[in-house]
């Protein structure tokens, strides 16, 4: 906006009592969630017709505010000077599910690697493929995840030549688990003559003291062993934790070994560790800082306690630092972690798409942990803890476990939930049970909702249906331009369908599809979550039992804003935009519901 208007429309009196009204308890910023608020930023801008009522207010840092107002300004003056073009439709795509292939953080893979193999969700026991090509029931808590992309069939993998690593070297026998799970990560393709990993990236999760430490020595061992050789140059192995002392751990339990029966060198400086090989390939154990990776070309990453590991290290450390490698691999590991954890919930969030949408992407996710029921039991442990059903594990010791005090605790390191998910805005299971497979009939809202970061933009459709209001995730896309070819593919389909859109993609929205939006915010959120949780409730809500828009429900957590029930993004242990966008969906598509004038019928 002009900056006279802008500094005449904050010098007036409504702005200036309701911008002391928002700042009043010091909120965090609504855009960030990180940064405390100090202004008062507009939903809809005043140029276009907003006011400055509460609202139309949220609370912002002064950073997120002043890049929200810079880029309004530019795609403002941009639309402007750009000549009038006609909304481009998409023909329709057959896939209920359309998500983009790879996520933003995983852009660094140049290769485009062939895959055969189909993922498969297990979020409710299904017959699977195990190990192999002969189909077989899964059996969860044992070798079985809960959650995974790929059920392993179709292609080569290294878990066996690992295991024998393991038992020859290590003088351990891996467990199923184990090598289920390394068998998914270094599953491999052969193109031209070479092999070609299928899953660049993987990210695996199990409760505490199930033998994830063991894991990873075994695939580390093995490759430093292994490929140096069968690739024909020196590899480096970089292991990274969130401390330098737990790196330690696994470097002086693995380099006595492989010095001893190896030949390899090491050099025992307490930060500046390495292992060399006798054919030049070399292992350093490093912290996850920011700056880690910097000035090295790593072939295999190793991410211990994902949970605690900065977006930073992740993605300007590491990652950049594999870009130039052929075939490198990043593993992870970690137990569950906290709403502070958003490297590992937005990787995990990806593997949950891939789930939804039956496509194979870089990654390779699996997860043990218990559907939503009562986590203080002993049904529920043997899920997160599939060394139970070798012996490693005692429930003896779980049991003991579960009397401590710090309940958090025990919930994350030994049930690996996320620490607030018991403090959902729902009761655990309900919207679980809501699911059916019934046909999803057309039209209805589509509501928009994007990351806080905007790194992505979810898609949910509802529509009234009887008495009940059907919803599910329609797309997820990580572009602007990517978003609108589904919303055309969708209205192609349902003539009459409506949109919901968040202001910063109203910014966005198309001349052609002006009649067909409505503007939500964070006035709706607060005026309908506790309208919807009572649908939910009142199971008059059902849904096509898609992972990720289950997840997101079910640990969304909600807090009172004004005496109000509304969800909160910062609370929250990672990403519910999923959620958001179901609120402002369903709210709408059963709108009748959440009248506030009466019927007056004459008679």
């Amino acid at each position: 906006m002009p900056a006279k208007r802008r500094s005449t429309e904050h010098a007036s009196a409504t702005y200036q009592r309701n911008r002391k009204l928002i700042l009043s308890d010091n909120p965090p910023c609504h855009w960030c969630g990180i940064n405390a608020a100090s202004e008062a930023d507009h939903l809809i801008e005043t140029d276009r017709g907003g006011t400055s009522e509460l609202d139309n207010l949220v609370p912002a840092c002064r950073k997120c505010n002043a890049t929200r107002g810079n880029k309004y300004r530019a795609a403002r003056d941009d639309q402007r000077t750009r000549p009038k073009q006609k909304a481009k439709v998409m023909p329709a795509n057959p896939m209920p599910v359309r998500v983009s292939e790879t996520e933003h953080s995983e852009r660094f893979f140049s290769e485009q690697t062939p895959v055969p193999v189909s993922p498969i969700s297990l979020s409710h026991p299904t017959p699977a493929r195990v190990l192999g090509d002969q189909p077989e029931l899964a059996v969860l808590g044992g070798d079985q995840p809960r959650l995974e992309t790929t059920a392993h069939s179709g292609c080569l993998d290294h878990s066996q030549e690992i295991s024998e690593f393991a038992e020859k070297v290590l003088n351990v026998k891996l467990m199923r688990w184990q090598r289920r799970v390394l068998a998914g990560m270094t599953a491999y393709n052969v193109v031209d003559g070479k092999e070609v990993w299928v899953h660049r990236v993987s990210y695996t999760s199990v409760a505490r003291q199930n033998g994830k430490t063991v894991t990873i020595a075994a695939l580390l061992g093995w490759f430093l062993c292994t490929q140096g050789k069968a690739r024909g140059n020196k590899q480096l192995v970089m292991s990274v934790a969130h401390k330098l002392d737990l790196a330690t751990v696994l470097f002086n339990y693995l380099a006595p070994i492989l010095e001893a029966k190896f030949g390899a060198t090491v050099i025992w400086s307490y930060g500046r560790q390495v292992l060399t090989m006798p054919d030049g390939s070399q292992w350093m154990p490093r912290a996850a800082t920011p700056g880690v990776g910097h000035g090295y070309s790593i072939d295999l990453c190793i991410v211990d306690e994902w949970w605690a590991v900065s977006e930073e290290a992740i993605d300007n450390g590491l990652m950049p630092a594999m870009r130039a490698r052929k075939n490198p691999l990043m593993a992870g590991f970690s137990t569950a972690g906290d709403a502070s954890s958003k490297s590992m919930l937005r990787w995990r969030s990806q593997g949950l798409r891939a789930i939804d949408s039956g496509k194979n992407t870089a990654l390779y996710f699996a997860e043990y942990s218990p559907p939503v029921m009562d986590y203080m039991t002993p049904a529920a442990w043997r899920y997160s803890n599939p060394a139970l059903a070798e012996g490693l594990l005692e429930m003896s010791v779980i049991e003991a476990e579960a009397q401590s005090p710090d309940r958090n605790s025990f919930l994350r390191a030994s049930v690996n939930i996320f620490v607030q998910s018991q403090h959902s805005w729902i009761e655990p299971g309900q919207f679980t049970d809501l699911a059916n497979d019934l046909p999803m009939p057309n039209n209805g809202v589509l509501a928009i909702e994007s990351a806080v970061d905007d790194s992505r933009y979810v898609g949910v459709r509802a529509v009234q249906d009887g008495l009940y209001t059907r919803c599910r995730i329609v797309f997820v896309a990580d572009t602007i331009k990517e978003m609108w070819e589904y919303v055309a593919a969708e209205i192609e389909q349902s003539p009459m369908l409506k949109l919901a859109l968040v202001p910063s993609i109203d910014l966005h929205c198309p001349p052609i599809y002006a009649h067909r939006k409505t503007v939500v915010g964070h006035r709706e959120v607060v005026k309908w979550t506790g309208a919807v949780r009572a649908l939910i409730t009142e199971k008059r809500i059902t849904h096509s039992g898609q992972a990720q828009l289950i997840d997101q429900v079910e640990r969304a957590v909600a807090i009172k804003h004004n005496g109000v029930l509304t969800l909160s993004s910062t609370r929250s242990p990672g990403d519910i935009s999923a959620c958001r966008a179901m609120v402002f969906a369903v709210a709408l598509a059963s709108k009748p519901i959440f009248a506030n004038k009466p019927t007056i019928i004459s008679v």
